[in-house]
């Protein structure tokens, strides 16, 4: 006789075992879909989430002498508005000095103003504050004032040329208020920048002197000097600064030094570059000479540090010409100097490039004035696009400054765009 008690007993133990394969089935599939989800997430995560850059990058531009003679105050006045307009000076370097994050020049003139003192040029010079605004229009951030020509009109220029340029949100060194400014720190793009700015001149006892003219007892201490008599008293007036500015992740210096019209750089020079890339300075700038001096790097004595060196940068705004006063005053330069610092490390030059301007000034007959444009030579479709050019100088001018750049893999210049 069949047993109907153990078939329902079957039937129960099928459908138990079926219920719990199912179950766990689907329990396993939910486990297992929520971890492949969850594994996916995480690697979205992984892929949009931005990657830490390892090192701050930043980049300086320099260049060399600013200055305005009597031709250039005619050129740039505006009878109309019955002021000065430095705009036009520029317009062609402009996109270079903007480009860069921080931008420096070396003004060798004085904004004294025109109540006391008239505008006037060699051998004691006093610029219209609309220079100042011209510079802010190309794109400046820093002007260097510390050279031979600051005191030219007495504690006035000093004075009111620092007024005026703070007025106008530039950053300054060279002069300063107080002997507490010697040197500017500039955080660019996470990297802390020392600048400061030194001219040449005499220190004698408690007096100093700039162009043999000794500066008031209230205003000596107003201006960077370094002793040009000796390369030691001169490195020791320079590095009372640089010992200020030693937690500095990078440092720049302005040296108003060197030989008028002079190619190369003489012994001082040398020396005082020397002990200063001794003493950790990382980028050294010069002006004066009036012409492009060699553009180069120097090793430290020990061989563990090694600076860059712009002996000159030459004219960058004046009206020396090459038939008055040197065949290559015309011609300059701007440093675009490529900066980083990666986590844990020092802060280094990674890349110098060398921009080549020339000072193009033409006779625009329909104005009856001269026209003065810093012109760089760097694209030959730019070029094509400016007027009153001479190609012939251009390429000359080119010539003259790149022989004086010390190509390295370090050091670059842009290409011959007449090539």
């Amino acid at each position: 006789m069949y047993n109907y008690n153990n078939r329902n007993t079957k039937k129960f133990l099928i459908c138990f075992c079926l219920s719990i394969l199912v179950m766990g089935t689907f329990s396993f599939a939910t486990i297992n879909k929520t971890s492949i989800f969850s594994k996916n997430k995480s690697q979205e995560a992984s892929i949009f989430t931005p990657k830490k850059e390892d090192a701050n990058k930043a980049s300086l531009l320099a260049v060399g002498d600013t200055m305005v003679y009597n031709a250039q105050l005619t050129a740039q006045y505006d009878v109309s508005s019955a002021k000065y307009n430095f705009n036009n000076n520029f317009e062609y370097v402009k996109k270079y000095v903007e480009e860069a994050d921080y931008s420096m020049v070396n003004l060798e003139t004085t904004l004294t103003g025109n109540k006391v003192y008239r505008y006037s040029s060699s051998p004691k010079f006093n610029s219209p504050d609309e220079l100042a605004d011209g510079l802010k229009y190309a794109g400046f951030d820093l002007i260097s004032t510390a050279n031979n020509h600051a005191y030219d009109k007495g504690y006035l220029s000093i004075k009111n040329t620092l007024a005026t340029l703070k007025d106008k949100n530039f950053d300054v060194v060279g002069t300063r208020e107080n002997s507490d400014e010697r040197f500017i720190v500039k955080e660019i793009n996470g990297i802390d920048v020392g600048v400061t700015s030194y001219s040449y001149g005499r220190i004698i006892g408690d007096n100093k002197y700039l162009n043999d003219v000794k500066i008031s007892d209230e205003y000596k201490n107003s201006i960077n000097i370094f002793d040009s008599t000796s390369v030691d008293r001169a490195f020791n007036n320079i590095n009372y600064t640089l010992k200020n500015m030693k937690d500095t992740d990078l440092q720049v210096v302005y040296l108003h030094w060197g030989d008028k019209y002079s190619l190369k750089e003489n012994t001082f020079q040398k020396k005082l570059a020397q002990k200063l890339c001794d003493a950790g300075v990382d980028v050294i700038i010069g002006s004066h000479p009036h012409v492009v001096q060699p553009v180069t790097t120097i090793k430290s004595s020990d061989n563990k540090h090694e600076t860059v060196v712009a002996y000159s940068l030459g004219n960058f705004l004046s009206n020396q010409s090459r038939d008055q006063f040197s065949q290559y005053a015309e011609d300059g330069l701007m440093l675009n100097i490529d900066i980083s610092k990666s986590n844990g490390r020092d802060a280094k030059v990674d890349k110098v490039t060398c921009i080549p301007t020339w000072l193009n000034k033409y006779y625009n007959s329909k104005t009856a004035k001269y026209v003065y444009e810093i012109i760089p030579i760097a694209s030959k479709s730019e070029l094509d696009k400016i007027d009153n050019l001479s190609e012939s100088k251009l390429k000359k001018s080119y010539k003259n400054t790149a022989s004086k750049v010390d190509t390295t893999n370090l050091i670059n210049i842009v290409k011959n765009p007449f090539n």
